[in-house]
């Protein structure tokens, strides 16, 4: 495993890789000192801090999902919302066939190990509120205000 991290406007974050594809985008108090230098990281590097300044709009970096098949399918429809989009839980749940498992939904986008690349701040509670977010509020309105999302 290999980990990097960076510095942005939203704090730090920590990049981890394993097997040539990114498994964490993590948010952490305060410094740490993680630098490996892989190729991976570095792209991983540069896109995020791309998207940061409103640049990027899709990530291409490889990605593997370590959760169980509902959370891995959750992650995979976030994937598909579209960069400047909100999607409810509830629509996410529809997404996946399972429109009764919005709670679930919501536990999953809780549990992303890749935030930003895998964009679980588009998703929102019924009715346009906010809801949760690993990084905090704060930082889901600043990368909301990055998509130009207003609520």
């Amino acid at each position: 495993m290999k980990q990097r991290t960076i510095k942005t406007d939203i704090g730090c974050l920590n990049l981890i890789e394993e097997n040539e594809k990114l498994v964490g985008l993590e948010f952490v108090e305060g410094e740490s000192s993680y630098c490996d230098d892989s190729t991976l990281l570095k792209h991983a590097e540069k896109q995020v801090q791309e998207y940061l300044q409103g640049k990027r709009k899709n990530f291409e970096i490889p990605i593997f999902f370590k959760g169980s098949s509902f959370q891995e399918q959750v992650w995979n429809a976030l994937l598909r919302i579209p960069y400047g989009e909100l999607r409810s839980y509830q629509e996410v749940a529809q997404m996946i066939g399972n429109p009764k498992s919005c709670r679930a939904v919501g536990n999953a986008c809780n549990k992303n190990p890749i935030a930003i690349v895998v964009p679980c701040h588009r998703v929102v509670a019924a009715h346009r509120k906010i809801g949760g977010f690993g990084g905090g509020l704060d930082c889901k309105q600043r990368l909301l205000e990055i998509e130009n999302i207003e609520l």
